[in-house]
């Protein structure tokens, strides 16, 4: 590859006008020679970013940022050298071949078919009597015709196959468009559109590449039909490496040193509305772990909005676990009455919804307390005594001052005085670190048969998506014995969740080892996979009995521990009832009702 010579590149910065490209971004004002602006790479309330037109170059006097127009464009549109240049060679007017110095990209012959289809999809909105209804419907919705050019939002027709010919008219091969996505083959083996009637929504990658689609439906008589319908995967598009609006909110996350991570699109688009510019979403699947590595590249602080549903609460306690490991910075906004950014947006306004995400955030143990203190029945003493424990553990290496609070608290809302709340903790720690060693080591002797059971099972979820459904919905929440299980599962269940279209097939063996660290494929390889063993429905239900034996012979234990401590013997004899009731009553009282 050619490199651009220093003649040529001085040409072009000398016939460039910087305060024009910086003023695109930055509202500049004259004093003296200089012009003087709020700095785009931080956040700041007086002017401290500097542009000197005769010299040509900008410094924020603040955070230390400094160049010429090209690295002004490399930061703020995340271009590369030789695209900032190209840029602004076309704005000065100077014709320069750039082919000879650019590396080609193998993908974009496929980049540019999607965009031919995105450009498709924005003219069929834009000037088409069906765009008519779909502008209307979008704008009751409060999305402007501003907010649809940003997020370049466009319709799909209702007819058959209207895009594939129209872009197959152009010479692009239907086999293309098969591959990206963009048509199906029907059985008599005829090609037609993926999306019809339908909002689009393009999707895009750090670089600014339309890698996929989302097509959203509209009208009335589509009420019955999937709301929204996503691209497959393919060469270009891995749906959980991938973040929606990362390109748009690049610039703005350096800015503010953060990014809001929400569900959706349309909560994206929300917060956009709400002047909340540093917006990504994990695109309605699990978060991954890549999907965190691509947020930890720019900022180590994140703020969770995700829907205040149960789903969204347990997506929520995922995320915190996976941000956690990354050792980052966690906010989490919890919105009222179980509303998503979009429904808030329609009932209060788009100003309360940007007080809410930077004012009313709270911490992971706050979080942690609320979503324990929603199941809890206050009249039951069992109850009391587990939510105590895991407030407890929450609360027990913080500050004093952070102790003292959820003491408080917890006493007002179990009705129990502050100074016996008090002395549980007390007793509840101390008992902790006195026995930490002791049960370890019991656990692993008596566990054994539970340990492999736990292990082996892995091997179901990897064969079918059913056993990881119904494992789920046996044990509901996270259940797991042993730490490098549990990663071992999330990294099976993010790779099915991350291609909604494959959940009923079996797993790639070279997709899941990709997936995992060496550490943990040697675990798999020496104490989990099966050796020409074949997998049997029968044994699949005999781990889960295993299982389920586990969790009954950790509650008698946990039971019998409250028994001991309990401080009346009036009490005692009610917990001991209580116990012998729910064995009595159902042997598989673990799970939830």
């Amino acid at each position: 590859m050619s490199r651009i010579n220093e003649e040529t590149i001085n040409e072009i910065l000398s016939k460039t006008d910087i305060l024009e490209v910086i003023g695109e971004k930055v509202t500049l004002s004259k004093q003296g020679k200089s012009y003087f602006g709020l700095c785009p790479f931080h956040n700041e309330k007086t002017p401290s970013f500097s542009v000197e037109p005769e010299r040509k170059i900008f410094n924020c006097f603040s955070c230390g940022e400094k160049g010429n127009a090209i690295t002004f464009l490399q930061k703020t549109k995340n271009l590369s050298f030789i695209e900032a240049i190209e840029d602004l060679a076309e704005r000065a007017n100077v014709n320069i071949d750039f082919t000879k110095f650019k590396k080609e990209n193998p993908n974009s012959r496929l980049y540019n078919i999607n965009n031919d289809a995105l450009n498709f999809y924005k003219l069929y909105l834009s000037n088409t009597k069906q765009g008519v209804t779909a502008k209307n419907y979008l704008n009751k919705r409060g999305l402007t015709s501003e907010i649809i050019n940003q997020f370049n939002l466009g319709l799909s027709p209702g007819d058959f196959d209207l895009l594939t010919k129209t872009l197959t008219a152009k010479g692009i091969l239907v086999s293309d468009l098969y591959d990206l996505g963009l048509a199906k083959q029907s059985k008599v083996e005829s090609f037609y559109d993926l999306f019809r009637d339908r909002i689009i929504i393009p999707i895009k990658d750090e670089k600014g590449n339309t890698v996929a689609f989302s097509g959203r439906t509209y009208l009335d008589k589509d009420k019955d039909s999937p709301k929204y319908i996503n691209s497959p995967q393919t060469k270009i598009f891995t749906k959980s490496n991938i973040l929606y609006n990362l390109n748009n909110a690049l610039n703005h996350i350096k800015q503010n040193n953060r990014v809001v991570l929400f569900e959706g699109y349309l909560d994206v688009i929300a917060a956009y509305r709400a002047n909340i510019k540093e917006s990504v979403a994990s695109m309605g699947t699990s978060l991954t772990k890549e999907q965190v590595k691509l947020i930890k590249k720019y900022t180590n602080n994140i703020v969770i909005c995700y829907d205040g549903d149960p789903a969204g609460i347990e997506a929520t306690s995922r995320a915190i676990n996976l941000f956690t490991n990354e050792k980052m910075q966690i906010k989490i906004v919890m919105l009222p009455d179980r509303l998503d950014p979009d429904d808030y947006i329609t009932k209060y306004s788009a100003e309360k919804l940007n007080h809410f995400i930077n004012d009313k955030w709270i911490d992971g143990i706050e979080f942690q307390y609320r979503k324990n203190n929603m199941d809890i029945d206050f009249s039951k003493m069992l109850d009391i005594e587990r939510f105590k424990k895991t407030v407890f553990d929450l609360i027990k290496n913080t500050s004093n001052t952070i102790i003292e609070s959820y003491i408080r608290r917890l006493a007002e809302d179990v009705k129990i005085s502050q100074e016996s709340i008090r002395q549980d903790f007390q007793q509840y720690t101390k008992r902790n670190i006195r026995n930490i060693t002791h049960k370890k080591s019991r656990e692993m002797d008596i566990d054994n048969k539970f340990i492999v059971a736990e292990r082996k099972i892995l091997n179901y979820f990897l064969q079918n998506f059913k056993y990881v459904e119904d494992f789920n919905t046996e044990f509901q929440g996270m259940f797991y014995i042993t730490d490098i299980v549990r990663d071992i599962r999330i990294a099976i269940e993010d790779i099915y969740f991350s291609n909604d279209e494959n959940k009923l097939q079996s797993i790639d063996f070279k997709h899941f080892e990709e997936a995992l660290s060496n550490e943990q494929m040697q675990f798999f390889q020496s104490k989990v996979k099966y050796n020409k063993i074949e997998l049997k429905d029968q044994e699949y239900l005999d781990f889960k009995e295993v299982l389920n034996s586990y969790l009954t012979e950790i509650q008698i234990e946990k039971w019998n521990e409250e028994i001991s401590v309990a401080p009346t013997i009036q009490e005692k004899i009610k917990l001991a009832e209580y116990r012998d009731l729910k064995l009595k009553e159902d042997k598989r009282w673990t799970k939830k009702k």
